[in-house]
């Protein structure tokens, strides 16, 4: 028989059954492959145009020279003309740098055959940039410098000392005695130390990689005997040579199921016979499928970032590629990268400024103090160094280039840490003792220490370190007090964010690195370094084992570098995995600040104040001018001019105060000027304040608590805020104070409450208190007072017959002379006086205007407030300023009442009221100045004198000493002015049995309740719900059911002196006149009667008596029950505040009213408990 063959043309295929030829299917390739021309296999597309055939019709090398500018030598490789000779082997035969016939710029030594070019500060700077080594010839180490295998100096003391110092790790060979180190983490076959993190990290830390030889890579063969850690490779395995030291890599199975068996696997990339059987095997770069067959590639770039490539890193088919940065060259390790000129580093080593060259090892002394210096910064255009110590309390400066050239910038300020902002020309600094960031302009001259703007200074409790980011207007900064974070803001406080809170103890450096836009700090506590993400993500630590107190950190490219005080070094590793540890400095004294310098930190971009000339200091990504302390900034934004007094505003919210300085940072703002934060301790629904300058006091209005809180300005060394300081009223829950004002000379606070609306007086001093214009107010909303003058005025609103009334008021501070200045307001409220006392100003909120009027009642004047609800206004020499809600905005406005209102700021922050102060408005002295006017108890002025006053329960025994009054018998309880004793069911009966009407006060009565109570909402008056900043004008109006306040002091004592009653005179007036008791008589009752009376006054008081006793005996057994509730319940707890001094958080002790008994009071959260022993 005859064999017959039949044959297909190209692209056609045969057909068994027909036996005809016919069009095959086209081929097609994976991702990464490229088709050949003739449609019979697929070649990879990093090898299309490589100078290799690889495509049997060779059309993967086809048409390559027509699109390329300049072809490699070897193969086809195009590359662009501009790639051609500029000092970097972009040809894999280096032939794109070969026959360069002049050297490129910044080229100065040519090496590897001319196929390599770096510049000449490239030359004998301890690192190996030429393949042949040549840079690193001829170049000599100090006598103190050890000099390695690779030409690298380091220093002689660290020479064995566990570590490798040289690249090439010859600093330990051949050393005599063992590293300090546990066996476990030591390479066997060198003398050098490990970490526990470093082994099986796919790095080789141990010279000969002993540290990475228990884990195998993807395209090796592993012995059998894994702790020897061998592996070898794939094509050594079942070779017929035995490579294992335990001969696994042979075996009978390799002759059994190999890959010539007809099971062997269709491996895509190679079949591997081995002991126990075929096996794929992929090339290197790839990795096996999950079906054992086929290969898929390996990002390296992905899953060892910073490993391969230390800048950027690009992916290839089997394969990357490594590029750096701009401004940096690719080192011949092809993975490291470099700048052209060396960085430097600059250390403060205890008093000594150091300048240390990171690859030369270059070490200069730059300066010298005579203390030690903290914090460095350097400003690279101006050559400039700054530096400062805590101990001379001023920042000072030295060139870098003449070190005899250096100044002072500025004086008297305590700093922490200091930072450079080289684009606005400014110097921020940390006060961490006040909690403040600063900044000041840059200057040759010294500028004055009051010449200072403060950035930032609320909420901050310690801060500790700063960076600044101005090319995009960032600063971040550390807290080290109670809650360790790091936050950021722009560079004029806007903006605020907190950046890290966790795994932080003691936060006390930070550096930024511009390269992976990330921000780096340095946990003296923890022992570590950390870096995140400028929004705070991406957390990364590096445990530093050798490290026992980092003080500062800096990063450059890719290393970090910080000092360690304890161990008296600089180190630097390198930044993502802490290796290649290197020792750069150690010295006797102590390493402190450091700063690592070159031109790419701080690179030259123009400057928006170049374009916006601010008088002083600009700052923040939007370009903002800012005035020094003292100053405001004016209507032209860029000129600061001097307030005609050093005045400042409280803005008062529920939880907090905001205190501003008067009409800083500009006028129109949308948001919050720069202000500070200060926190209301204790206080959980603020609707009041007013402030005695003198003693940095601030008295604060609790409506939820019904207390008045006194607050502290000033705070302790590690936060600047308010502390409590006692309270100096605390009422029934349910109570609210409606208005209150500070008497700043005496300290007494004047106020009213929702169940007492007169005015009553306490004093901070001794706690006592007395009312005056007793039982004939209703609604007061506002108290101001002028005690240089004596006057007071305060504003009522209330309800008559379904109609609101409203008036302005005018008294003396002792309650006499009372006056209505206006009857024709809506709702006054916010009474403020004039600093001179002759004018009184109010706010109509219901009107919408500020009003004002002489304090005789003459020359009313208005002018209005402009859109938006009326919530609270303030004066202030001549400057007017009111706040206003308009939908869910509140904002701030201001006038001198004569040109058009202008609005300062708005804000999204609830406010309940504003207030403002200065130095010189509360000036000035009156007769209680002095040793509280001679009084014993209060001392209330008046525009001739003052008014000794005592309190409740005293009663007056001279001009100025009071004396304790006695208890009432069984069943009965004393007027409010204590001139007599009514039985217990006269109290609210309807008729008023006191001379001072207080029997039928406070009753929870329709009628009375009717007359004296506003609407409970405002849409009596407006078309708007209640705002949340109105909580104080609210709930002023809502008079409830009361009991009798028996902590107040009488009319009978205060102005009867304890011995007559209050009583109204013949024809009616507002001032009530004394009706004396029996053998007294006077004006004030002040005066004894003679002997005459003393008989009919003797058995007055004995009928007196034997009646009182007589009523006690009838009534004593009818009556206990009900005595007992309602002495107990209602009477004796009230009576007990007033002797009750603050124990515990809810224990009160009072004094004993007699020797024979002592009260305890307890109290819960609603309710009042007595016990009696």
């Amino acid at each position: 028989t005859r064999a017959c063959c039949f044959y297909c043309k190209v692209d056609l295929h045969l057909s068994i059954s027909s036996l005809s030829c016919s069009r095959a299917a086209p081929l097609r390739c994976r991702n990464g492959f490229k088709p050949c021309n003739d449609g019979l296999e697929c070649v990879m597309y990093s090898h299309v145009c490589d100078g290799e055939r690889d495509c049997h019709d060779g059309s993967d090398e086809e048409g390559c020279a027509s699109r390329c500018k300049f072809q490699c030598a070897h193969g086809n490789r195009c590359i662009q003309q501009e790639q051609v000779c500029d000092g970097r082997n972009d040809c894999q035969d280096r032939s794109d740098e070969m026959d360069c016939q002049s050297l490129p710029e910044g080229c100065h030594h040519s090496c590897d055959n001319n196929t390599r070019c770096i510049p000449d500060t490239f030359l004998c700077d301890g690192e190996k940039d030429c393949a042949d080594g040549s840079d690193e010839e001829k170049c000599a180490c100090a006598a103190h410098q050890y000099r390695c295998a690779s030409g690298q100096c380091v220093s002689e003391g660290l020479r064995c000392d566990g570590y490798a110092d040289c690249s090439d790790h010859s600093d330990e060979v051949s050393c005599t005695r063992p590293p300090r180190c546990p066996a476990q983490l030591r390479c066997p076959n060198s003398h050098e130390c490990l970490q526990k993190e470093w082994l099986c990290d796919g790095e080789d830390d141990c010279k000969d990689g002993s540290d990475e030889k228990v884990k195998c890579r993807e395209y090796q063969w592993q012995c059998g005997d894994s702790s020897h850690g061998e592996c070898v490779g794939p094509r050594l395995v079942c070779n017929g040579f035995t490579n294992c030291a335990d001969s696994s890599d042979e075996g009978a199975g390799c002759a059994l199921r190999n890959c010539s068996s007809p099971s062997a696997p269709q491996c895509e990339h190679s079949c591997v016979s081995t002991p126990n059987g075929a096996r794929c095997y992929c090339a290197a770069g790839f990795r096996l499928h999950s079906s054992a067959v086929s290969c898929v590639d390996i990002d390296e770039c992905t899953e060892m970032p910073n490993t391969v490539c230390k800048h950027i890193c690009l992916n290839t088919l089997g394969s990357y590629i490594c590029h750096c940065y701009p401004d940096f060259y690719l080192e011949p390790d092809n993975k490291s990268c470099k700048t052209k000129d060396e960085p430097l580093l600059l250390a403060s080593v205890q008093s000594e400024l150091l300048l240390l060259g990171v690859h030369s090892g270059s070490l200069r002394l730059l300066s010298s103090a005579s203390r030690p210096v903290f914090s460095v910064d350097y400003h690279w255009d101006q050559q400039r160094i700054y530096w400062l110590s805590p101990d001379y309390q001023s920042i000072r400066w030295t060139d870098m280039k003449n070190s005899n050239n250096k100044g002072t910038l500025i004086k008297g300020v305590k700093s922490d840490f200091i930072a450079v902002d080289w684009v606005g020309k400014n110097l921020y600094w940390v006060d961490g003792l006040v909690g403040q960031i600063l900044a000041v302009k840059l200057s040759d001259v010294t500028v004055r220490s009051q010449s200072y703007t403060v950035v930032l200074g609320e909420d901050l409790e310690q801060p500790s370190s700063l960076v600044l980011l101005p090319h995009i207007g960032l600063m971040l900064w550390s807290e080290i007090g109670s809650t360790p974070q790091i936050e950021r803001s722009g560079m004029d406080g806007s903006k605020r964010k907190v950046v890290v809170s966790r795994d932080l103890s003691w936060p006390v450096s930070l550096a930024y690195d511009f390269l992976d836009n990330r921000v780096y700090w340095a946990d003296e506590k923890l022992r570590c370094i950390g870096s995140t993400s400028l929004d705070g993500d991406d957390v990364k630590i590096l445990q530093l084992a050798e490290t026992p107190s980092p003080f500062s950190v800096a990063v450059f490219n890719d290393r970090v570098f910080w000092s360690d005080t304890k161990r008296r070094t600089i180190r630097s590793a390198d930044k993502n995995n802490g290796k290649d540890q290197k020792v750069l400095l150690k010295r006797p004294g102590q390493p402190f600040g450091l700063k690592l310098m070159h031109a790419l930190s701080q690179t030259a971009i123009s400057s928006p104040c170049d374009q916006l000339h601010c008088s002083h200091l600009l700052n923040g990504p939007t370009a903002v001018c800012r005035c020094p302390k003292g100053t405001f900034l004016s209507m032209d934004k860029i000129t600061c001019t001097a307030p005609t007094e050093a005045s400042f505003i409280l803005l008062l919210s529920r939880t907090a105060i905001y205190l501003f300085t008067m009409l800083q940072d500009g006028v129109a703002l949308k948001k919050m000027p720069t202000h500070r934060f200060l926190a209301l301790p204790g206080v959980t629904g603020a609707s009041g304040l007013d402030m005695s300058i003198q003693g940095l006091s601030v008295y604060v209005a609790d409506a939820e608590q019904g207390t008045v809180d006194v607050l502290q300005l000033g705070g302790s060394r590690s936060r600047q805020g308010l502390t409590p300081s006692g309270q100096i009223l605390k009422l029934m829950v349910g109570v609210s104070i409606t208005a209150l004002a500070v008497d700043w000379v005496t300290s007494n606070l004047y106020w009213s409450s929702t169940e007492r609306p007169d005015l009553h007086v306490t004093s901070h001093r001794d706690g006592y208190a007395t009312s005056l214009l007793q039982g004939s107010l209703k609604g007061t909303t506002s108290i101001a007072l002028h005690p240089t003058s004596g006057r007071l005025c305060y504003t009522t609103v209330f309800v008559v017959g379904g109609k609101t009334q409203a008036s302005v008021n005018c008294a003396w501070m002792d309650g006499r002379n009372k006056a209505v200045l206006w009857r024709r307001s809506s709702i006054p409220t916010s009474l403020v006086f004039s600093s001179q006392g002759n004018l009184i100003y109010w706010a109509d909120i219901g009107e919408g205007v500020i009003s004002y009027i002489n304090v005789d009642g003459s020359g009313y004047k208005q002018f209005k407030t402009g859109p938006g609800l009326l919530i609270s206004f303030t004066h202030t020499e001549n400057l007017l300023l009111w706040v206003t809600l308009d939908k869910d905005v509140t904002k701030l406005w201001f006038s001198d009442g004569f040109h058009p209102n202008q609005l300062w700021f708005e804000t999204k922050t609830s406010l309940v009221e504003v207030r403002a102060f200065s130095v010189n408005s509360q000036s000035g002295t009156n007769k209680c100045s002095n040793n509280n006017g001679g009084c014993s108890h209060l001392c209330l002025p008046n525009p001739g004198g003052r008014t000794c006053a005592c309190g409740r329960g005293f009663s007056l025994v001279s001009a100025t000493s009071c004396s304790r009054l006695y208890d009432c018998p069984p069943e009965q309880e004393s007027c409010f002015d204590g001139s007599k004793c009514i039985g217990n069911s006269r109290f609210c009966d309807g008729h008023a049995d006191c001379p001072d009407q207080s029997d039928e006060q406070d009753c929870d009565s329709a009628k009375n309740l009717s007359e004296a109570a506003l609407p409970l909402s405002w849409a009596s008056f407006y078309s708007v719900s209640p705002p949340p900043s109105t909580a104080m004008a609210t709930t002023a109006f809502l008079i409830q059911p009361r009991g009798i306040d028996h902590s107040l002091p009488t009319c009978g004592e205060t102005k009867c002196s304890g011995r007559g009653t209050c009583v109204v005179p013949p024809g009616g007036s507002a001032d009530l006149i004394c009706e004396c008791n029996l053998g007294y008589r006077g004006e004030s009752c002040e005066d004894t009667m003679n002997g005459q009376l003393s008989l009919p006054l003797t058995l007055s008081v004995l009928a007196i008596i034997i009646g009182l006793l007589v009523m006690a005996v009838i009534f004593a057994k009818l009556r206990q029950r009900q005595k007992r509730l309602h002495r107990y319940r209602e009477m004796s707890v009230l009576f007990l505040l007033k002797d009750c001094y603050y124990l515990r958080k809810n224990c009160f002790l009072l004094k004993p009213t007699s020797k024979k008994r002592a009260w305890v009071m307890i109290t819960t959260h609603r309710h009042f408990l007595s016990y009696r022993n």
